[in-house]
């Protein structure tokens, strides 16, 4: 499997569950990384953790800078800084995304457009503004976290499923396009996971996976050959 030191990871959504998690995965590998996210507390929170871990190492190994991903003009800004102080990035990973539940007939177009942007126009605009920063025929990679919902719809989050469907159209026709490049692109549907996403919604959480389930999924497809693709993976919790 190949070596994750001094790779320059950027995962967005970074101050969640499942991002801290990976932050913290990909730091202990050697990783550098970039970590944003709208949380800019949070944030910063766990680059000093994650800076103070490692304070030995030379130099920074983490920069934190908070963004709208759904603004076109704060995501270029943010690759502009990345541009600045990596020259290069080996991977993206796009975990921001949110849900609203509720009923169609009850729902705003805000909260909509809400549940959209967070989880597709997100993953469009980092995708677009890191390519110019992933070298052609590098192993680059693009790894989109979407999930199970987006394949198997469910009568509480109608939005969420919509806007997952969407991300793994996205990043299958993405995909194709970069291809040429020896970029590669997955996508990662996992089911439930145990994290603050759930927020106050009553939820089985002894039926959720762990957050470092998802990341050792994650860390599988970052540690994959350059000569291997993986298109699609689901994971979901078992026997539980």
């Amino acid at each position: 499997m190949a070596d994750l030191t001094d790779r320059v990871v950027v995962v967005t959504g970074a101050a969640g569950g499942i991002g801290s998690a990976l932050a913290r995965r990909l730091h202990d590998a050697g990783a550098r990384l970039v970590l944003t996210s709208r949380d800019a507390d949070r944030l910063a929170a766990l680059a000093t953790e994650l800076d103070g871990a490692r304070a030995g190492d030379g130099g920074d190994r983490v920069t934190a800078v908070p963004a709208d991903l759904a603004d076109e003009a704060q995501v270029a800004r943010l690759y502009e800084e990345v541009g600045r102080r990596t020259g290069h990035v080996d991977a993206l990973v796009n975990l921001a995304g949110r849900s609203i539940p509720g009923e169609v007939a009850d729902t705003d177009v805000e909260d909509y457009l809400a549940v959209w942007h967070s989880n597709v126009t997100s993953a469009f605009l980092s995708s677009k503004h890191v390519l110019p920063l992933m070298k052609p025929q590098s192993g680059a990679q693009v790894v989109n976290v979407s999930s199970l919902a987006g394949r198997r719809p469910n009568a509480t989050a109608p939005l969420y499923c919509t806007a997952k469907a969407a991300l793994d159209m996205f990043t299958r026709a993405f995909g194709l396009q970069v291809r040429e490049r020896g970029i590669r692109v997955t996508t990662l549907a996992p089911g439930g996971v145990d994290t603050p996403f759930w927020g106050d919604r009553p939820v089985d959480r002894s039926a959720l996976m762990a957050a470092d389930d998802v990341v050792d999924a994650v860390e599988y497809v970052l540690r994959t050959p350059a000569r291997v693709q993986i298109s699609s993976i689901e994971l979901e919790a078992f026997g539980r």
